[in-house]
């Protein structure tokens, strides 16, 4: 069991979590309902977001998530909030996650999803809990066709086997829409890049930086 984590916590510690959990799902939530406001608003003024496709605060994530939706890119995200860690004012949260996504691309209508864990550092405000950052640890992904019948290209699997193995599959969606993709991301199949990322963030807990 991770430090920072009681088997059996108090009544207060227990309703400090409630808190801290219902800010993580309700973030995911708006983001998926399209309430870009109400998505901003959970983050601080000050938060880091990192995901394949953006990095920068809160409010410009919430920003760039309503450009995507316009330009017709909707994904789902289901979460499981799993751990939280409490020290004072700060926390972190980490939950498990699927990222779902229906596309077309070059003609063929195709599912996708990427499975990974969602890591914040969480903030007590005036206004209870908000975000302080936001980042994923990627997995794996796959694609399938939604039609049996149809057959995905080889040169898309040229394409997809050339990135890495975490998140290929969403960065090479993402890159033939035009984003710019991090290709050195948080991942399973980086533990040296994992160790330092969980080091950092323990530090940060306790009151150090960064």
């Amino acid at each position: 069991m991770p430090d920072g984590y009681p088997l059996s916590p108090d009544r207060d510690l227990l309703a400090e979590e409630a808190a801290i959990l219902r800010i993580i799902r309700l973030e995911r939530f708006l983001r998926d309902q399209g309430d870009w406001d109400g998505l901003a608003d959970c983050y601080t003024d000050d938060s880091s977001v990192i995901t394949t496709w953006f990095n920068g605060t809160g409010r410009e994530f919430a920003d760039a998530s309503r450009a995507m939706a316009a330009a017709g890119r909707h994904s789902k995200h289901m979460i499981w909030p799993a751990l939280v860690k409490m020290a004072g004012d700060r926390a972190l949260a980490e939950s498990p996650a699927a990222i779902v996504n229906r596309s077309t691309i070059d003609g063929i209508e195709v599912d996708m999803i990427q499975w990974c864990r969602f890591h914040s550092r969480v903030i007590r405000t005036g206004a209870g809990w908000r975000l302080a950052s936001f980042e994923g640890i990627y997995q794996k992904d796959e694609i399938r066709p939604v039609w049996p019948g149809d057959r995905l290209p080889d040169s898309w699997w040229a394409e997809i086997r050339a990135l890495r193995p975490s998140y290929r599959i969403w960065a090479w969606a993402m890159l033939r829409r035009g984003y710019q993709v991090n290709h050195g991301l948080l991942g399973d199949d980086r533990p040296d890049l994992l160790g330092q990322f969980y080091a950092e963030q323990d530090k940060w807990l306790t009151g150090g930086q960064p």
